[in-house]
């Protein structure tokens, strides 16, 4: 029986675009979208920046002396994170599972700028019980410590929390951890697999 279930932000209750985050950082930053994906991307400094190893602070630094130029760190911020749109069609569904007296726990690698951007403006994460974030846990899916963190978040046994993320590599580390779990495509294919499990679910119908 699932009693409780586990959320990724981006893609899932989230659209988001990196392109989008590269072009206007590039911007404030004075440099192309090219350049930026390379420093920031291609090299990992972004994933030690989701991972918590790189602050907000230091992020700014590095930028500023890769590009050789200052860089107004408010205009930065705002620049790497107004890139969110959130996924209105989840919500009944995260009333009604909340309605079932199921446990919600958001799973996501991200990072404090962006989760307090995210959570400044959008309602989903009212419905979550805890929250597991990647910079905060200074781990990432699909590293098992993260769903480690989760599950005890969760407080229910793996076998009965079910996750879902729109990366099949993640949904696979979740079932090695022995969650049930899921790829998320939309919101339809998720009511399916939630009624398959067996959960009366009433959204959609």
């Amino acid at each position: 029986m699932i009693r409780a279930c586990l959320f990724d932000m981006g893609k899932v209750l989230v659209e988001f675009s990196h392109d989008q985050m590269l072009r206007q950082m590039a911007e404030v930053c004075g440099c192309t979208g090219e350049e930026l994906r390379a420093y920031l991307m291609d090299s990992g400094r972004l994933l030690q920046y989701e991972r918590g190893v790189i602050d907000e602070a230091e992020l700014h630094h590095l930028l500023e002396t890769q590009f050789e130029c200052p860089i107004d760190a408010v205009a930065l911020q705002r620049a790497a994170s107004d890139i969110f749109t959130e996924k209105t069609e989840m919500i009944p569904l995260l009333e009604e599972l909340r309605e079932l007296g199921l446990r919600l726990v958001l799973l996501s690698n991200t990072s404090r700028a962006h989760f307090e951007f995210i959570r400044a403006r959008f309602s989903f994460l009212d419905y979550f019980d805890a929250c597991v974030l990647s910079y905060e846990v200074r781990a990432l899916k699909p590293e098992p410590e993260i769903y480690r963190a989760a599950v005890q978040a969760a407080g229910e046994p793996p076998a009965h929390c079910f996750f879902t993320d729109d990366i099949a590599e993640n949904v696979q580390a979740a079932r090695a951890c022995g969650l049930q779990a899921e790829q998320f495509f939309n919101r339809d294919q998720l009511l399916l697999v939630l009624r398959r499990l067996q959960l009366p679910l009433r959204t959609g119908l």
